[in-house]
């Protein structure tokens, strides 16, 4: 399994090649250790393309779905793979129908899941728990991503958890796959922590900025995968959808103040180069979908802070609704901070 292998919206796998050509052209030519700071890191699938490339990274993201899936795939600490095996094969053996109703199940069973597959990810998350002392951190982390994305693959939905189908769930296979992990020699520290508070904090000589452009919440897709890794327990729901209480995981990105936000960033990131992300949705037909942030006024903002290119790249937006986006571009921008 590797970490690009789930469902999720703004992933930048196929924009790679660009984005690695745009900082080819403007990184630092005269150092070799160059440190990344890839900020609102996703799936990570940015932060792992640059670690094969010899980066240095600093990863982060603000949910705990997100963090744990680094600490398992990007990271240097040592793992046994054939631990990992050992727990995924076992794990995979369980009959969900001989199971009891788990919180897992209760909650979720019927709505996001059948009954019976709730109850498997409900008993292997607490199992998951269980080995914790026994073995190795990075081999926990690997145990959970594995089982993060299983439940993924398995959910009653149209690839994020908005909502659950209308059609009652049918038994789907939750089979656990091991992560294909390697051993990096890059120097890597991970987060998981409010960007804007991170940036204060860290020096790069990279700045990759990622963030949510319009009013769709990002811990509102994914809040399940999300509650199975905290697992906390909340017992306290929102409608329907069953989203737990998690105002302090919205990003403001998402909200009126995001121009606001991104100048805070911007003025308090320590780089060389940034380098930012930008989804034309402004001009789609959902209101839900449309930037916070108006391409103009985010060219004036990195112009007041250093030398600016476009580039723009033809894309296919990640949409599971009716929104239609015509004309739709990735367009990345680069900024060389004077200083």
């Amino acid at each position: 399994m590797k970490i690009q292998n789930r469902r999720y919206i703004g992933n930048k796998k196929k924009v790679l090649p660009h984005l690695y050509k745009a900082i080819l052209e403007n990184q630092p030519q005269d150092k070799k250790n160059i440190v990344l700071a890839d900020l609102f890191a996703g799936t990570g699938v940015v932060s792992e393309f640059f670690l094969e490339k010899g980066y240095d990274l600093i990863i982060n993201d603000n949910l705990y779905s997100n963090f744990a899936c680094y600490q398992a795939w990007l990271s240097n600490e040592d793992f046994r793979q054939e631990i990992i095996d050992k727990y995924v094969d076992e794990f995979n053996k369980i009959d969900s129908t001989k199971l009891e109703n788990n919180y897992f199940s209760e909650i979720y069973g019927g709505k996001y899941y059948s009954n019976n597959d709730a109850k498997k990810i409900g008993y292997i998350r607490e199992e998951v728990e269980r080995t914790k002392p026994k073995i190795q951190s990075r081999e926990y982390y690997s145990l959970l991503a594995s089982l993060l994305y299983a439940a993924d693959k398995a959910a009653n939905t149209v690839g994020h958890f908005e909502h659950f189908l209308s059609s009652v769930p049918r038994d789907n296979i939750v089979e656990l796959r091991s992560p294909l992990l390697k051993q990096y020699k890059s120097k890597i520290t991970t987060y998981e922590e409010d960007t804007n508070k991170l940036a204060k904090k860290i020096e790069c000589d990279i700045a990759y900025i990622d963030p949510p452009y319009n009013a769709r919440q990002y811990v509102n897709f994914y809040h399940v995968l999300e509650n199975l890794a905290r697992w906390n327990k909340p017992t306290e729901f929102e409608g329907s959808s069953m989203k737990f209480k998690r105002d302090e995981l919205k990003s403001v990105y998402s909200r009126v103040g995001a121009l606001a936000a991104m100048e805070d960033l911007i003025n308090s990131l320590d780089a060389n180069l940034i380098v930012v992300s930008y989804n034309n949705t402004y001009k789609a037909q959902s209101t839900a979908s449309n930037n916070r942030i108006p391409e103009e006024s985010l060219e004036q903002l990195l112009e007041q802070h250093g030398r600016v290119k476009k580039y723009e790249i033809p894309y296919k937006f990640f949409n599971a609704g009716k929104t239609n986006f015509a004309d739709h571009k990735e367009i990345i921008y680069t900024c060389k901070k004077v200083r």
